[in-house]
């Protein structure tokens, strides 16, 4: 007996595939789910047998989203719970909740993953009923980012203690292995930079609902006067929200609000460029020189 997977049977049959204790048949003639016993089972006809799924795929699928985690904090405190060795389903949930922001995308990216796969499963079955298959992909209902972040223009008197914590906050981590003087050295080098023009500074600030500093970029003309060259004298994201995505969508915002000013000429320069960053400036158009980027706004 054919049946169609609608949005609610395909929501409900990954819920089920979650469930160890109980099984659970799809009732073609209903469409709905009912449990196996009391007479219903399995006759390939009325009632369908879920897709395999087992705790082994559990915890397959908590490895790929962890390893696609650009997040530090979060990437090693999931590892570790990941290979404790006992528990660890729970230790992951215990993980996951001091990390809100984390846990939502987790819980997003797994039910994706059940969906697609549910998905595939009953286009098998669409095979053997001589139909054609549908698209398994499930569509992308969510702008994660949008949804738990805010993002406006940077306000000097509002914005700036908390900029400039970010940037103190940065400065120790990349000084974190030498003396406490190479941290505070880092600190100066680009506070005596995110000074430099102040009055002249513009930039997005990047916050949670609840408020709190996420991200910022500031840039001003460089030198001061000039109308097309500016230089970008911060890029910064809290630690707890790295790997989000906030710094390549403040990136992006300031290189349009850039060149809609009509600027050509963006340096970055006297700052740690992380890996993923280096990879994200090539891709903007920026070219190394030295130790210094910069981009030709105008160029082809």
């Amino acid at each position: 007996m054919v049946f169609e997977l609608t949005d609610a049977l395909a929501e409900a049959v990954s819920k089920a595939l979650e469930n160890q204790d109980k099984k659970f048949l799809v009732d073609a003639q209903a469409s709905v789910l009912v449990e196996e016993g009391a007479g219903v089972c399995s006759d390939e006809d009325r009632y369908y047998e879920l897709p395999p799924w087992d705790s082994a795929d559990g915890f397959s699928l908590m490895e790929e989203f962890v390893n696609g985690l650009h997040s530090p904090l979060a990437y090693t405190d999931l590892q570790e719970a990941l290979h404790s060795g006992k528990g660890v389903f729970r230790g992951f949930k215990d993980v996951l909740k001091r990390y809100p922001l984390i846990e939502r995308r987790w819980h997003y990216f797994k039910s994706r993953a059940l969906l697609s796969y549910v998905n595939g499963w009953y286009n098998s079955l669409r095979e053997s009923w001589g139909l054609e298959k549908l698209d398994s992909e499930p569509e992308e209902t969510q702008d994660l980012l949008q949804d738990d972040f805010t993002f406006s223009e940077y306000d000097i008197q509002k914005d700036r203690q908390d900029a400039l914590g970010l940037l103190k906050q940065a400065a120790h981590e990349v000084g974190r292995d030498f003396a406490d003087d190479v941290s505070d050295a880092f600190c100066s080098l680009w506070l005596s930079q995110f000074e430099l023009n102040e009055s002249g500074q513009k930039g997005f600030v990047c916050r949670t609902f609840g408020g709190e500093i996420a991200g910022c970029v500031v840039w001003s003309p460089c030198p001061k006067d000039s109308s097309s060259s500016f230089l970008i004298e911060g890029l910064f994201v809290e630690k707890n929200c790295r790997g989000l995505g906030i710094a390549r969508e403040l990136f992006e915002r300031a290189l349009v609000s850039l060149k809609a000013s009509g600027a050509q000429w963006v340096i970055i320069a006297n700052t740690f460029i992380p890996d993923l960053m280096q990879g994200m400036l090539n891709r903007s158009g920026f070219k190394k020189i030295g130790s210094t980027w910069i981009a030709d706004l105008l160029g082809d």
